[in-house]
């Protein structure tokens, strides 16, 4: 339980920092973009006469800050890696037997505690791994937003290091599991889609 309080708590942080990338990303411009539109807007005016103007040494710093989060990223993925592979197996294993289990004793009168307990196991898992998840795609969203300002942000800028800077590829955040899979909702959704259909058939054996 302690590793997974600390995981959610870095991703958390990355996610903040991200959004304040995000948004001092929009104040770099002169004058500063009210939203993403003002910037897209803007944009599109680049290099006429009295548009707006990109602060280079600020965009320069604002990507160094979000590369810095993305080897935070990837250094999460390390340390945590096994124990998430291993915490996706075990949430399956979980799910299939308690949702089994509440299948088999619910005709059976007796059995009220082991049903609450079922219950209770498969509700704790589930709400647990779609936070985690959630978490983890919500950080890869607000690094694809920082990708986008940043692409929207080139033709405000004067040729120079900033400009260039801006155009290092990036990779997108992601935290893995040990390259198995990557940590998201798309894995909550496989995880329960997977579950269900061992649970299709073991019922179909029970019977």
């Amino acid at each position: 339980m302690l590793w997974r309080i600390q995981f959610f708590a870095v991703v958390l942080v990355l996610r903040q920092r991200m959004g304040v990338v995000c948004g001092q990303l929009l104040r770099s411009t002169r004058p500063p973009a009210g939203s993403e539109a003002e910037l897209e807007e803007m944009a599109t005016r680049g290099g006429q006469p009295g548009a707006a103007q990109a602060v280079g040494a600020e965009v320069r710093r604002l990507q160094r800050a979000r590369m810095a989060l993305h080897r935070c990223a990837r250094l999460c993925s390390l340390h945590f890696g096994p124990a998430l592979l291993l915490s996706v197996l075990g949430d399956f294993v979980v799910m299939t037997c308690s949702a089994y289990w509440l299948i088999v004793l619910t005709p059976q009168a007796d059995k009220n505690a082991e049903i609450v307990v079922n219950v209770y196991a498969l509700t704790t898992v589930l709400c647990r791994q779609l936070l985690v998840c959630w978490v983890c795609s919500s950080a890869a969203e607000r690094t694809d937003r920082a990708g986008l300002l940043l692409s929207r942000l080139q033709p405000l800028l004067r040729p120079g290091p900033a400009l260039d800077v801006l155009q290092l590829p990036v990779d997108r955040l992601r935290v893995s599991a040990m390259g198995f899979c990557d940590i998201n909702l798309q894995t909550f959704t496989t995880t329960v889609s997977a579950a269900v259909t061992y649970l299709v058939i073991l019922v179909q054996f029970h019977k």
